[in-house]
């Protein structure tokens, strides 16, 4: 059996003889030469681990120059809940590449999700995020941060010389040009550190105790015991020092006069200059630094986007759900050795991250769920488990290798689609819209994907949208609805490029069958000679694509209405994310199904459900080539009957069908009288449910 799995894991995911016979001699070290014990992720060692057992940083080997480690979700895998794991040798687990080469394991990833080359599709990199999962409580842009910045600085202070003194000995500040109080001004706010200027400030001044007393006021009550003398003065553009009173000293620096006053009354007191009091002891700097070395702690870890379930604010990242702050917390104190506050690490984490724990589990991969539970069966043999798991992380490659292909961009047109999940009509929050049929609307989402990372803009973004009671959720409008967007909408854009990649789920009643394939080769033999059309489906149960991405966004609209009765209002949603078709309107459908059964072969030399990828080139210009996996090379088939030719390739334009069945038109009429729809809503769900026949028509559907 491991022989066997072996030679499947050379022939997936090393398709040349020298890296064949790599990773045969990575694996023949690992299985008998080296055995790895699985550590424990809980922070806390269970009693019967020994202390010599645990290294702190994660078992690697190292067999021409590649390395094998284990991570935290393959350790998982095998069960915390086993009594002794050190009574359990592993052996491979992640084969580290050549891109991975530079990069040394780090010792939190003990407690990392799984790595990017042994994960699935949706574990990336943590990253700094501007807008943290808290905002921040003084952002930048803040009326009080603005006046924060202001503060010290000369920015919106009008100077003046506010006295009227005629060139007395006293002060002279008539004297000064516009030129000498903006050199005095710009000098004084060179810095906007307050320390500094409060110094300058002392240095334009001569303080002094009070050497004698005149009273002016006879009333003791109301007499002030001034206890400094200051004179002013100040530098003029020629370097001249010049005398200046109080009132002008203060109007043409632009500071109050508290200000001053301590100044100088700490100078005469103390014999330095004011030092900064504000905020305690001076560990900013410290503080900066431990805020980057938790930065970079967090960032050691891997998340995953939220998928179909699409919960929690946009942009939202989730870590592994066996972990929580308290233990990231004391991870960074073990492995950095330094005093952290977990006040000071929680605040990075909120405020710098826009992270949480727990991945939505929804529509995931039946194959990965299986394989996980067979870990976990007490009774298999450790043979039998180190089989498991590497049948587990060749299929986590595959997965991974679906998006490396469709992040691959270049110059090509790489386009990606689907079906997002049913738009429900009336939507109302009403008990009885949770027990009762309601009317569906389709939306059919064409994105066009530029590179990994890349927000979408809207006029990436297609949405072709129909009703249940126009036409069916099959293939054939999944291919009309292609053929519209390629012959119309995109078709310059593709005319100007030689390579045009598609890449959808492996629905066969949508997405992978005969309709579409037909398609596309006559799409191709007609209008785009010399393109080269790849088509690729991910591995089942991977298939998050960057058409998800701009549904969870609408999704996210539509959950801000409480009601949407007609289907204008959600026309009005799609219109904000995207160009929108309307079925009938902009777009018609047409019979590919039935124009392939007189085109094509009935018995096909090949199982499209096989395929992984279909090749349309100009080698071989009437076939198909077909790969079982995402490496090797096509194999290519013939499609067509005997002297039938793409160019008389013609499907007919298909009528509106009424999908509609009669206990679902029931359940709307009355779902409308419990809301108290209005007339002008029941008149569009009776012209709407009015051709409803006995049985409902049937939807079309592919066979292979």
């Amino acid at each position: 059996m491991c022989e066997r799995t072996i030679a499947k894991y050379e022939e997936e995911i090393c398709p040349t003889k020298e890296e064949k016979e790599q990773q045969h001699q990575l694996l023949d070290a690992v299985f008998k030469k080296h055995q790895i014990v699985l550590h424990k992720t809980d922070l806390q060692q269970p009693p019967h681990i020994k202390e010599e057992e645990v290294d702190p940083q994660p078992p690697h080997i190292k067999e021409e120059d590649e390395e094998v480690w284990i991570t935290q979700e393959e350790e998982c895998l095998l069960g915390q809940e086993e009594a002794d794991l050190s009574k359990f040798p592993l052996t491979v687990v992640s084969v580290k590449t050549e891109e991975h080469e530079d990069k040394p394991p780090e010792s939190s990833q003990l407690h990392h999700s799984p790595t990017m080359e042994a994960s699935a599709e949706m574990d990336e990199p943590v990253v700094l995020s501007t807008q943290g999962r808290k905002k921040k409580r003084m952002p930048e842009g803040s009326a009080r941060a603005l006046a924060k910045k202001a503060r010290h600085s000369g920015d919106g202070k009008l100077q003046t010389i506010a006295c009227a003194h005629n060139n007395n000995a006293m002060c002279v500040a008539s004297t000064l040009s516009p030129e000498d109080l903006a050199y005095m001004k710009g000098q004084f706010y060179l810095t906007q550190d307050k320390v500094k200027q409060d110094a300058t400030l002392l240095s334009y001044m001569d303080v002094q105790t009070c050497k004698r007393r005149r009273t002016k006021v006879t009333d003791t009550d109301k007499q002030k015991q001034r206890e400094v003398s200051v004179k002013y003065y100040l530098l003029k553009a020629s370097k001249e020092r010049i005398s200046v009173c109080k009132a002008s000293f203060l109007s043409i620096l632009c500071v109050n006069k508290d200000r001053v006053s301590h100044v100088a009354k700490y100078w005469l007191e103390n014999g330095v200059a004011m030092p900064e009091q504000r905020g305690g002891a001076r560990t900013m700097e410290q503080k900066l630094e431990k805020k980057r070395a938790i930065q970079d702690h967090i960032q050691t870890f891997t998340c995953r986007a939220s998928h179909y379930a699409r919960r929690g604010a946009p942009g939202r990242k989730y870590l592994p759900s066996d972990l929580s702050v308290k233990k990231m917390h004391q991870l960074f104190l073990d492995q950095n050795h330094q005093q952290c506050s977990y006040a000071l690490y929680y605040s990075v984490f909120c405020y710098d991250f826009n992270l949480w724990f727990g991945h939505p589990a929804k529509d995931v991969c039946s194959e990965c769920v299986k394989l996980k539970l067979r870990l976990k069966d007490p009774e298999l043999t450790e043979t039998e488990k180190r089989e498991e798991l590497i049948e587990f992380l060749l299929h986590r490659r595959r997965a991974r290798s679906f998006y490396d292909i469709m992040n691959s961009v270049g110059d090509t047109f790489t386009v990606c689609f689907d079906i997002m999940e049913n738009l429900v009509l009336p939507k109302t929050p009403i008990g009885q819209a949770y027990y009762s049929r309601q009317l569906y609307m389709y939306v059919f989402g064409v994105v066009r994907h530029r590179e990994a990372g890349m927000s979408q803009g809207k006029d990436d973004i297609n949405l072709y949208v129909w009703m249940e009671h126009e036409n069916g959720k099959g293939s054939n409008m999944v291919a009309s609805a292609l053929n519209h967007y390629f012959s119309t909408v995109v078709h310059q854009a593709i005319s100007q490029v030689q390579h045009l990649r598609l890449f959808s789920d492996s629905s066969y009643g949508q997405n992978k069958n005969i309709s579409v394939l037909t398609m596309l080769l006559s799409l191709k033999k007609r209008q785009f000679p010399d393109l080269t059309i790849e088509y690729t489906f991910p591995v089942r149960g991977h298939s998050f694509l960057p058409a998800d991405r701009a549904f969870g966004r609408i999704e996210l609209d539509i959950r801000k209405k409480e009601s949407v009765l007609l289907p204008e209002d959600y026309i009005d949603i799609l219109q904000r994310h995207g160009r929108v078709h309307r079925y009938t309107q902009d777009w018609h459908c047409f019979d590919f199904k039935a124009a392939a059964g007189k085109h094509c072969q009935y018995k096909r030399s090949f199982k499209l459900s096989e395929a992984k990828s279909l090749l349309l080139g100009n080698d071989h210009p009437d076939q198909v080539g077909i790969k079982q996996t995402y490496n090797g090379e096509y194999c290519f088939h013939s499609l067509l009957k005997r002297g039938k030719k793409w160019e008389q390739f013609t499907p007919a334009e298909a009528s509106p069908v009424n999908t509609v069945k009669p206990a679902k038109k029931t359940d709307v009429l009355k779902l409308l009288f419990d809301v108290g729809a209005s007339t002008r809503v029941r008149e569009f769900y009776t012209a709407a449910l009015k051709d409803v026949v006995e049985h409902g028509a049937n939807v079309d559907s592919d066979d292979e």
